[in-house]
C-alpha cells in the first residue's frame, strides 16, 4: 500500500479493537470509563446531546434553500423554473418535504459523521430525486481505479435492487463535518463518548436515587445470623417499604436489636447537580453551540444572549450551510452550469427586535439598498406595485435610476438632474409666488383708499416697494436653498452668496414692475381690474423667474458658462 492509500483510503476492515459505525452499533456501543455503552441512538437519550442535535439540524433544515443564477456584473435572481428548485425547497422525494430530509441528513452528519443520500436522475441525467440512506449501512472506500464509490450494505429505499449495491461519487449527496481525509466525518456520539458516557452515568445515577426513595444504599446490621430465607424475606420487604420515590421517608421500624446504617456519600457532597450543570456545557462544546440554545442560561444575560445568537448563526451554522451549497453545487449542476448556485436565506435568524429592524431597514433604505418592496417582502407583506420597486438616494430620496441617469460634467448636477429638481420644487416656488402677489395686490388696493391724494399714494408706494424686496427676497431664500441643495448637494458660503444676489436682483425687477402697476398715470378709476389681471399674469412668471435664477447658479447651463467665461 503506497503513502497515499494509507492516508486517504478508508479501510474497510472492521476488527473488535477498531470496529465500524454499524458493528459499533450491533455491539452496543463503545464501552466508556463511566461503564455506560454510548452510541449515536442511545447518545439521543441525554438532553444536551439530543438539544444540540435537534438545534442545529432544525435550523438548517426550516431555513429556506434557494437556487440562484449569477447576473453580470453583479445581483442575482431566483430559478424557481430549475429542476433543482423543487428538490431543494419543496420536496427532495415523493416522501419527504424539504425540511425532513435536510434536518435528518445534518442530523446524521452530526451524531454519525455523515449523511448520505442518492441521487436518483433522469434518462438525461437531470436529479429527479434525493433519497437519503441510514449511514450505518454506508461503507465508503476507493475502487481499483482510486475513484470514490459508496457500498450500500442494504437498501433503505423502497425500490428493490440487489445488495450490496455499488454507488458512484456523483450518484451520492454526501454531507458531513470535521474528518481526517475529506471523505469521512467524525462521529460526535465517538468522539464525545466519554463525555456522553458521564452525563448518562449522571443521570442514570439520579434516576435510580429517586427511584430508591431519594435515599443512598443501607446496611441492616443484626446481631444474629440469619437464615437465607430470612435475609431474604427481609430484602423483599424493605425494598417493598422503602423503594420508590411514593415510599419516601416512611417510619422505620426495626426489631430483635436490628441497625440500619446509610452508605455512600450524599449527592450534594458527590457534586450531582454541578457534575449535571457541567455536563451540559461540555455536550455543548462539541458542538460548538452556545448554551442557551439549548436552555442553559445559567450564565445568560439581556446584554450577551443576543450577540451569542448572532455568534451562533455565523460559527455554528455558517459552517453547515456551507456544506451543504457546495456540495449540492458539486454533484446536483452540471458542470456548464457556472453561474447557477445555491444560498440558505438567513435573514430570520438575524432578524431583532422590531426596533432594531425598523432601524436596519431606514438605513439601508436611505441609502438606496433597499426598495420599499424590499423591505416588505423581507417582513412578509405583500408588495405595493411597481412603484415599490423604486430605490432612493439621501437627502431628498430621489429616484436613483434619475441619479444613475444624470448626466457629468458642467452639464450635470450631482443630486437628481436638472428637470427633475425643478418638477419637485415648483409647487413650492409657485406658493410663495402666490403670498407675494396676493399681499401686493390687497396693501395696493387699501393704500388706494385711504390716499386720497397722489403725492401721498406716490409715497407710500415708493416706501412698500422698499419693503417689499427684501421681503421676496426672505420668502424665497429658503425656498432657493432647498432647490440649490437638492441640485448641488451641499450649499457652501460662496454658493449662498451669489445665490441670494441672483434673489435680489430678480425681486428688484418684480418690484419696479410692481411700482409700475401702482403709479401708473389714470389708473386709480381702474385699479381694481388691473390688480386682477397683475395677479394672475404675475404669479407663474415670478416663481418661473425665480426658479430660472437660482437654476442659473445651482445648474448652470453650457451657453450661461461660456458667457460668463
Amino acid at each position: 500500500m503506497s503513502v497515499f492509500d494509507s492516508m486517504v483510503r478508508p479501510q474497510s476492515a472492521s476488527t473488535l479493537k477498531d470496529p465500524a459505525l454499524w458493528l459499533l452499533d450491533a455491539l452496543g456501543g463503545r464501552q466508556t470509563v463511566s461503564g455506560e455503552r454510548v452510541t449515536p441512538e442511545k447518545s439521543l437519550g441525554l438532553a444536551p446531546y439530543y438539544a444540540c442535535l435537534r438545534a442545529i439540524s432544525e435550523d438548517i433544515g426550516k431555513l429556506p434553500l434557494i437556487v440562484y443564477r449569477s447576473l453580470s456584473p453583479r445581483g442575482k435572481e431566483r430559478q424557481r423554473n430549475h429542476p433543482n428548485y423543487r428538490l431543494l425547497h419543496d420536496e427532495p422525494n415523493p416522501e419527504m418535504s424539504s425540511i425532513s430530509f435536510r434536518e435528518t441528513m445534518t442530523h446524521w452528519a452530526l451524531g454519525w459523521g455523515g449523511g448520505v443520500a442518492e441521487i436518483e436522475r433522469t434518462e438525461r441525467g437531470v436529479p429527479a430525486a434525493l433519497w437519503p440512506i441510514h449511514p450505518s449501512r454506508v461503507e465508503i472506500k476507493r475502487d481499483s481505479m482510486r475513484n470514490i464509490i459508496y457500498i450500500i450494505r442494504s437498501d433503505d429505499i423502497t425500490r428493490e435492487r440487489p445488495s450490496p449495491t455499488v454507488l458512484q461519487q456523483r450518484d451520492v449527496l454526501h454531507i458531513h463535518g470535521l474528518g481526517t481525509n475529506g471523505l469521512h466525518g467524525y462521529s460526535i456520539a465517538h468522539l464525545a463518548s466519554e463525555s456522553i458516557g458521564l452525563g448518562m452515568a449522571a443521570q442514570t445515577f439520579g434516576s435510580a436515587f429517586f427511584g430508591h426513595g431519594a435515599t443512598m444504599g443501607v446496611v441492616l446490621e443484626h446481631p444474629a445470623k440469619l437464615e437465607p430465607e430470612a435475609v431474604k424475606e427481609l430484602r423483599r420487604s424493605w425494598r417493598e417499604m422503602h423503594e420508590g420515590a411514593a415510599n419516601a421517608y416512611n417510619t422505620v421500624i426495626l426489631e430483635e436489636g436490628m441497625k440500619a446504617t446509610q452508605t455512600s456519600i450524599p449527592p450534594e457532597q458527590a457534586q450531582f447537580l454541578q457534575t449535571r450543570y457541567f455536563q451540559v456545557e461540555d455536550i455543548a462544546r462539541w458542538f460548538r453551540i452556545p448554551p442557551h440554545k439549548i436552555q442553559h442560561l445559567l450564565r445568560s444575560t439581556f446584554s450577551n444572549i443576543e450577540m451569542q445568537a448572532l455568534e451562533y448563526v455565523g460559527d455554528t451554522l455558517m459552517p453547515w450551510m456551507i456544506r451543504w451549497e457546495q456540495e449540492i453545487k458539486r454533484k446536483l449542476f452540471r458542470p456548464d452550469e457556472t453561474d447557477l448556485f445555491v444560498e440558505h436565506l438567513v435573514t430570520a435568524l438575524l432578524r431583532g427586535d422590531q426596533k432594531a429592524r425598523s432601524e436596519f431597514y431606514n438605513k439601508q433604505f436611505s441609502v438606496g439598498a433597499m426598495s420599499p418592496n424590499d423591505i416588505r417582502e423581507l417582513e412578509n407583506m405583500n408588495p405595493i406595485g411597481a412603484a415599490g420597486d423604486e430605490y432612493f438616494v439621501p437627502m431628498n430620496l430621489a429616484p436613483i435610476d434619475r441619479v444613475i441617469a444624470g448626466q457629468t460634467g458642467k452639464q450635470a448636477t450631482s443630486g437628481i438632474g436638472r428637470a427633475a429638481a425643478e418638477t419637485a420644487c415648483l409647487r413650492m416656488f409657485t406658493d410663495a409666488a402666490e403670498r407675494i402677489i396676493n399681499k401686493e395686490t390687497k396693501a395696493i388696493g387699501r393704500a388706494s383708499a385711504k390716499y386720497e391724494s397722489a403725492d401721498a399714494f406716490k409715497d407710500w408706494v415708493t416706501r412698500f416697494c422698499a419693503e417689499q424686496e427684501a421681503q421676496i427676497v426672505a420668502i424665497f431664500g429658503p425656498v432657493a436653498e432647498s432647490l440649490t441643495e437638492i441640485v448641488v448637494g451641499t450649499l457652501t458660503g460662496s454658493l449662498q452668496r451669489r445665490l441670494y444676489d441672483a434673489l435680489g436682483r430678480t425681486a428688484k425687477a418684480h418690484v419696479n414692475d410692481c411700482r409700475h402697476i401702482a403709479l401708473r398715470p389714470g389708473q386709480r378709476d381702474t385699479l381694481e381690474a388691473d390688480l386682477n389681471e397683475y395677479r394672475s399674469a404675475n404669479e407663474s412668471t415670478l416663481a418661473d423667474t425665480m426658479m430660472k435664477a437660482v437654476m442659473q447658479i445651482a445648474a448652470p447651463t453650457q451657453e450661461s458658462d461660456d458667457a460668463a467665461s
